[in-house]
């Protein structure tokens, strides 16, 4: 069975006069990629090593906090699904995940000027204080990460035979999240509804970008209900499609199942930055990949709609 996660180098993508048959190559590569395994990692794509060294190097310190200061930023102190969730609190298929995390989100004024005024996504982060540096080094990241997730849905694209500027419309304001994780060793209680760092899942948004450190813990399930693990690779992202994807293309890419083992003896520290639709796309499968004996799938969704229902669900057991 194909284990081997695809290295694909994207700085053609970064070009303005790259020959068409690089593009193709690109185009090529993410497509079995997709088709073959979901994962794909991504190099030369112009972050530099220092911001992802410091950055990692600052989220290991902000969850080295005591709990009462990381509780500051508690996530039930806000109201629209963002701060910091402690161990053990998130739950995946009935049982607590094995991680503390803060989430994050667009600031109210990038939100403001999508002139969305219904959906109640809207609002601010909650930022932590210490360490100083660490709101700084995430709001970096963020703009960093807006043109890199643009870059890598130009390479979807032009792997699904798409202009590559196809989902420009629908990502042109980008709804994006992402989290800082910490997975700290677990040891087994019988008698504890705890499963693993994250249990088995596929993501429900558009794209993932994920910045690791070097400790492992990631696993793929394949097509023979098989895991096997992530490599890390020092300076490249692991990308994986999500479920919206899956629904555009009527199941021609699909979300793939993976999960997080916690380690042993050492603490794990990711940082997943969720690419995502603008808040009022609609999504709904793609005439190209829909035929007379291929229906379509899907119904058409409104991202926003079905983002808020989804956050509602994965917090219920926090936020009430």
């Amino acid at each position: 069975m194909f284990h081997e996660i695809p290295i694909i180098d994207i700085s053609p993508l970064s070009e303005s006069n790259t020959h068409p048959k690089f593009l193709k190559k690109i185009g090529s590569e993410i497509r079995d990629a997709c088709k073959n395994i979901g994962f794909f990692y991504v190099i030369n794509h112009e972050i530099s090593e220092s911001h992802l060294n410091n950055l990692i190097l600052s989220i290991q310190n902000f969850f080295n906090l005591s709990l009462d200061e990381k509780m500051k930023i508690y996530i039930k102190n806000s109201d629209i699904y963002r701060g910091y969730t402690p161990l053990g609190k998130e739950v995946t298929n009935n049982q607590y995940d094995w991680h503390e995390c803060v989430d994050f989100g667009p600031s109210f004024k990038q939100d403001n000027s999508q002139g969305i005024n219904s959906n109640q996504l809207l609002g601010p982060n909650q930022w932590p204080k210490k360490p100083n540096n660490l709101r700084k080094l995430l709001e970096s990241h963020w703009e960093q990460m807006i043109p890199l997730g643009r870059k890598i849905t130009q390479g979807i694209s032009i792997s699904l035979g798409l202009p590559k500027n196809y989902f420009e419309p629908f990502i042109n304001k980008s709804h994006s999240y992402f989290r800082i994780s910490s997975y700290p060793p677990y040891k087994e209680n019988k008698k504890s509804n705890i499963g693993k760092g994250i249990g088995p899942h596929t993501d429900y948004g558009f794209l993932t970008i994920l910045l690791q450190d070097k400790i492992g813990g990631l696993e793929i399930k394949n097509s023979n209900d098989e895991w096997f693990s992530a490599p890390i690779i020092p300076g490249a992202f692991l990308i994986n499609v999500g479920y919206m994807i899956q629904r555009w293309t009527n199941d021609y890419y699909m979300a793939t199942i993976h999960r997080v083992v916690q380690p042993k003896n050492k603490t794990r520290y990711s940082l997943p930055f969720f690419f995502e639709p603008n808040l009022d796309a609609i999504v709904e499968p793609i005439e190209k990949f829909c035929s007379k004996d291929n229906l379509p799938h899907y119904d058409a969704l409104h991202f926003g709609d079905y983002l808020e229902k989804t956050f509602r669900t994965s917090y219920a057991s926090i936020i009430n």
